[in-house]
């Protein structure tokens, strides 16, 4: 078989080493490449080696974080007033509080945000959770807001996901544009650091810029782009249609093993700091799940999930103590079975990634 491998190989490597024009592989087809001559093995080799990991990557886990989304029974406004074809048509309703879908490649359920701690869920101590897999408010023995308590930095470098997804050979690759020079303007204070990256930070882990948007690499947190150029956070940003946008992410899943991407906008509209109606802020949501699902890879799983309720309660601008959804597809719908709360979110996808390793 190897003998095989290799001339097919070689044969590749003729065609590359004699074409006019340099070839044009995806992002990371070079750290591949570079991996399999560190084991020794000849130029024909790690050509073959590159060219499987991007037929055999297609099982993948792409997660969608939405900020800021609760769930009611009964379904009320915004969820009832919204054009939702992509989520009505794939859970066969509107998803509400007492929805619970347990199918093959189907899962849907809503889970609780508040972590057993008194007070409205907040994002700083939710994100933590998400992304580490540790209860955060429970460690610290409240919600914190926004951004993560300074004293759960460490733990949250300690407990990274993307560490240990990293640390277990999988790829990961966030997808949510940051601002730039993100970490510097962190240092003079003029940004504050997310929980996400934070834990990318541990994993030593790029985080998508501007012109990585341009290039189509990247999704900005508000989907389109339409509102952050409204406050002229990109440059010249073009903005992208919420499918565009979807088909990025799922396209994405074909060079990276976990694919990270948060959406804060329903958070802002709730709070009011984005004036748009909750029902729009919905259907774009409703549309790039669209795009994802008509490009995802037919192996590749989808999860879904916030951090806490807000906007589904248009009478105030305050978080809810609602539950929160979680959606998941493929190879994570098995899973999300066992997913209670926040804090069983990394587990899900960690189980999802070693599952599809060993298929």
């Amino acid at each position: 078989m190897l003998h095989h491998a290799e001339q097919v190989a070689s044969a590749l490597a003729h065609v590359f080493e004699t074409c006019t024009m340099v070839p044009c592989f995806p992002r990371g087809v070079p750290a591949v490449c570079n991996q399999a001559l560190g084991r020794k093995l000849n130029f024909h080799t790690a050509v073959l080696a590159t060219i499987l990991s991007y037929t055999t990557y297609a099982m993948s886990v792409l997660v969608c974080f939405i900020d800021g989304l609760g769930l009611t029974d009964p379904a009320q406004p915004p969820w009832t007033t919204a054009r939702l074809p992509t989520l009505r048509g794939l859970l066969g309703a509107v998803p509400t509080s007492s929805l619970i879908i347990d199918q093959p490649a189907l899962a849907f359920r809503p889970i609780d945000a508040t972590l057993g701690v008194p007070g409205l869920p907040q994002s700083g101590t939710g994100h933590t959770t998400l992304w580490t897999g540790v209860n955060a408010a429970a460690r610290l023995g409240r919600h914190y807001p926004a951004y993560p308590a300074p004293s759960q930095r460490s733990m949250i470098a300690e407990h990274s996901l993307f560490r240990r997804c990293v640390a277990a050979g999988f790829r990961v690759q966030l997808a949510t544009v940051h601002r730039t020079p993100y970490w510097e303007l962190v240092a003079q204070r003029k940004q504050r650091a997310t929980a996400a990256a934070f834990a990318a930070q541990a994993a030593n882990l790029d985080l998508p810029t501007p012109a990585d948007f341009k290039a189509g690499w990247a999704v900005p947190w508000d989907i389109t782009g339409q509102f952050l150029q409204r406050w002229d956070a990109f440059d010249k940003a073009d903005i992208i249609s919420p499918q565009a946008a979807g088909q990025r992410l799922a396209q994405l899943t074909s060079q990276s093993d976990l694919v990270h991407y948060e959406c804060y906008l329903p958070d802002f509209v709730g709070h009011g700091r984005i004036e748009a109606p909750a029902e729009l802020v919905l259907e774009l949501i409703d549309a790039m799940l669209a795009g994802v699902l008509a490009h995802l890879p037919a192996h590749a799983a989808l999860i879904v999930v916030s951090d806490h309720g807000n906007i589904e309660e248009h009478e105030h601008h305050r978080h809810t103590f609602n539950p929160v959804p979680l959606l998941a597809t493929g190879a994570a719908a098995p899973f999300a079975a066992s997913v209670r709360a926040l804090d069983d979110v990394a587990t899900l996808i960690e189980r999802t990634l070693h599952a599809q390793a060993n298929t």
